[in-house]
């Protein structure tokens, strides 16, 4: 695993095939999953889970909560304190997990899958499936507010307070994290042209602090009729922030 960035509660590692995983920078060192057997009582696959601390402590528990669509595609976080690990789901909502054991603590009231996560002092940042992000209390996982439009399928921290989220196809966003404020809205030329739809699966934050886009260009052959839909092609673009170079 390769360290990609710090942040002030914990690290962004990339592995080979650029999935991310996330570990405390307080007191958990790392996460580990070894995939189980499939339980026939509840037909869920229970993997074992290693936790451990920056002390040497470990502990092994099981969890049908993580798996592969967590821990490896969009990652597991924790928090700062050691005390509690949080599981996205692509069904089944946003699960607080006590460290040590595994115990269930809460489970947000909603089911809406959860795409993306950042871990504030007091609260999550929460991304969902519906076009919705969410500001939920770290101790009950009660939502504190919502934000609204914003796309589906997930945001990326830029420091340890602000995240980027591309709120339509050709409108994004620097949200303050812990308040989901917008600090700057701004529109890419390259997302602007006409006939062309732009799906964007993967966004980073470069080394000389721009913020780079990927994903799948559909465009359209405009002399047939209808509109006929041409092959996928894959881009690449570079968006810049005024705001967010002010703070680097």
């Amino acid at each position: 695993m390769k360290l990609f960035k710090h942040h002030k509660n914990y690290s962004i590692y990339t592995s080979d095939d650029s999935r991310i995983n996330y570990y405390s920078n307080g007191e958990i060192a790392s996460l580990e999953m070894i995939s189980g057997s499939i339980d026939s009582k509840d037909d869920a696959s229970h993997n074992e889970i290693i936790i451990e601390y920056r002390s040497g402590e470990k502990h092994f528990w099981n969890s049908k909560y993580i798996d592969g669509y967590n821990m490896y595609q969009f990652g597991i976080a924790v928090s700062p304190d050691g005390s509690m690990v949080f599981a996205q789901t692509w069904d089944m909502g946003l699960f607080a997990l006590d460290a040590k054991t595994g115990e269930r603590l809460w489970r947000t009231k909603s089911k809406r899958g959860v795409t993306s996560l950042f871990v504030n002092d007091d609260t999550l940042t929460v991304q969902l499936h519906d076009y919705a992000m969410q500001l939920i209390d770290i101790k009950t996982g009660e939502v504190i507010k919502e934000k609204r439009p914003c796309t589906a399928w997930g945001f990326t921290a830029l420091d340890n307070r602000h995240i980027v989220c591309q709120v339509t196809q050709r409108k994004w966003e620097i949200i303050e994290a812990s308040t989901l404020e917008t600090k700057e809205s701004f529109t890419h030329k390259e997302f602007t042209g006409e006939h062309t739809d732009f799906s964007v699966n993967h966004i980073s934050l470069c080394e000389n602090k721009n913020i780079c886009v990927r994903g799948i260009k559909n465009e359209w052959d405009d002399f047939s009729s209808p509109p006929k839909l041409l092959p996928n092609t894959e881009f690449e673009h570079f968006l810049y922030s005024d705001y967010f170079k002010t703070l680097t």
